[in-house]
C-alpha cells in the first residue's frame, strides 16, 4: 500500500486539530480541562545559534495569551534517528515560548514506525525522558458511515490512509468521498487525490464500481483518471479488471458473460462478492 505523503498528512492535521485531540482523548485516554476549541499556532522554533526548526504542527488549548496545554504534532512515515534529537528541542522550545505543559504527539500510520516512535527518548543518564504519544493505525477508527464521516471529514480521510489496504476499504473511501463534498474548494480538490492514492488496487477497483458518476463528479484530473464511467459497459470492464487483480483466471466465456450483462445492479453484486471471494464460484454461483 502506498504511503500518505508527509505533506498530505500535515495538511490534514492543520485542517482539523480537533480531530487529533479527539483521537488522543478517545484512544489514548488523554484528559483536558480546557474548554477552548483546539487550534493551530505557529510551529517555528529557534535555537541559540539562530538555526530555525519547524514542527509539522502545533495545537494549543486554552486562551491565546495564557494557553493551558500544547501539543507538538509530528507526522512520521519512516524511522529517522535524527528526529530523536530534534523532537526534544521542539518540546522544550515550545514550552519556553508558551509557558505551559507540552506533549509530543506523533502520527505514524506504519505499525513498525509507530512502535519505533513510541520508544522513550532519554535526554541523559535517565534523568530526563520524553515519552511520545503515538497515534498509530490501531488508533484511527474505521469510518464507513457517511453521517459520521461528514461530522469529521479529515478524520474520515485519515481513516482511508490508515486502513486503505484492508478488506472493505472501498466503503471507507466511499464514506470519505461523500463527506468531503461541499467543503471549501481547496480541500474538495485535494482530498480525493489523497483518498485514491491510499487505496490498494483491489479496493480502488471496487470503489470504481461503487461510484455513481451521476451523483459524484471529481474535480481533479488524478481522480477522474481512476474513476470509471458508471454505465454497464464501464462497470463490466472494471469487474474484469478486479477479477484479474484478485488473481482469478478469466476465461473467454466468463469475459463474454460479464461484457454482455447490461444489468448494472447485477454487475455491482458480482463486484461486491469479488472482495471476499476465494473462488469464482463465490462470485458466479451459476455455471460459468
Amino acid at each position: 500500500m502506498p504511503k500518505l505523503s508527509h505533506e498530505a498528512l500535515v495538511h490534514l492535521v492543520r485542517a482539523a486539530p480537533e480531530a487529533i485531540v479527539g483521537l488522543l482523548q478517545r484512544e489514548l485516554g488523554f484528559e483536558s480541562s480546557a474548554m477552548a476549541q483546539p487550534r493551530i499556532t505557529a510551529a517555528e522554533l529557534v535555537d541559540l545559534n539562530l538555526a530555525e526548526y519547524r514542527a509539522d504542527a502545533v495545537i494549543i488549548l486554552g486562551p491565546d495569551d495564557t494557553p493551558t496545554e500544547a501539543f507538538v504534532v509530528e507526522a512520521q512515515s519512516d524511522v529517522d534517528l535524527r528526529k530523536r534529537r530534534t523532537w526534544p528541542l521542539y518540546v522544550a522550545g515550545l514550552r519556553a515560548r508558551l509557558g505551559c505543559p507540552v506533549t509530543l504527539v506523533i502520527i505514524a500510520l506504519d505499525p513498525r514506525v509507530a512502535a519505533w516512535c513510541a520508544e522513550p527518548i532519554d535526554l541523559g543518564r535517565q534523568r530526563g525522558t520524553i515519552v511520545p504519544l503515538v497515534l498509530g493505525p490501531a488508533h484511527i477508527p474505521i469510518i464507513t458511515d457517511s453521517d459520521e464521516a461528514r461530522r469529521a471529514p479529515e478524520l474520515a480521510v485519515l481513516s482511508v490512509a490508515a486502513h486503505g489496504s484492508e478488506p472493505g476499504a472501498e466503503y471507507i473511501a466511499l464514506a470519505a468521498l461523500t463527506a468531503i463534498r461541499g467543503l471549501d474548494s481547496a480541500r474538495e480538490l485535494l482530498y480525493p487525490d489523497f483518498i485514491l492514492a491510499m487505496l490498494g488496487e483491489v479496493a480502488r477497483a471496487a470503489l470504481e464500481l461503487l461510484m455513481n458518476p451521476a451523483t459524484y463528479q471529481f474535480q481533479s484530473d488524478f481522480a477522474r483518471k481512476y474513476i470509471a464511467m458508471g454505465n454497464a459497459e464501464g462497470k463490466a470492464q472494471m469487474l474484469l479488471k478486479l477479477l484479474r487483480i484478485k488473481g482469478f483466471t478469466v476465461s473467454p466465456e466468463l469475459a463474454a458473460r460479464v461484457e454482455s450483462c447490461k444489468d448494472v445492479d447485477q454487475l455491482d453484486l458480482w463486484a461486491e462478492r469479488v472482495v471476499t471471494a476465494t473462488s469464482l464460484d463465490d462470485i458466479f454461483p451459476a455455471a460459468r
